[in-house]
């Protein structure tokens, strides 16, 4: 016997499109529906060159085109406070 079919035509199971658990053939939800399980970690921020458009939480690894950041003069691969100082430090100065 099917658990997710009964004799009255009802397919039973989770019917949220977002849900992680969705199920494309149910007709009656069945409050099945997970949320939290189908998290997918990678990189959230579509200027970084390994941006994963399926992912769902971003885990820090995110790469950028070294060209795509100019103010990173430390080439930590963010702009901060060490940036802005380091251009400070240089602002007057001749250039030769």
């Amino acid at each position: 016997m099917n658990p997710y079919w009964n004799s009255s035509c009802e397919i039973l199971g989770c019917t949220y499109e977002h849900a992680c658990n969705y199920a494309a053939a149910a007709n009656t939800d069945n409050g099945s529906c997970e949320w939290d399980s189908c998290e997918l970690q990678g990189c959230t921020y579509e200027d970084a060159t390994n941006y994963n458009p399926n992912a769902t939480s971003d885990d820090g690894t995110c790469i950028y085109d070294a060209e795509a950041c100019p103010a990173d003069f430390d080439g930590d691969g963010a702009v901060a406070t060490n940036d802005l100082l380091i251009f400070l430090s240089s602002f007057g100065e001749a250039c030769f």
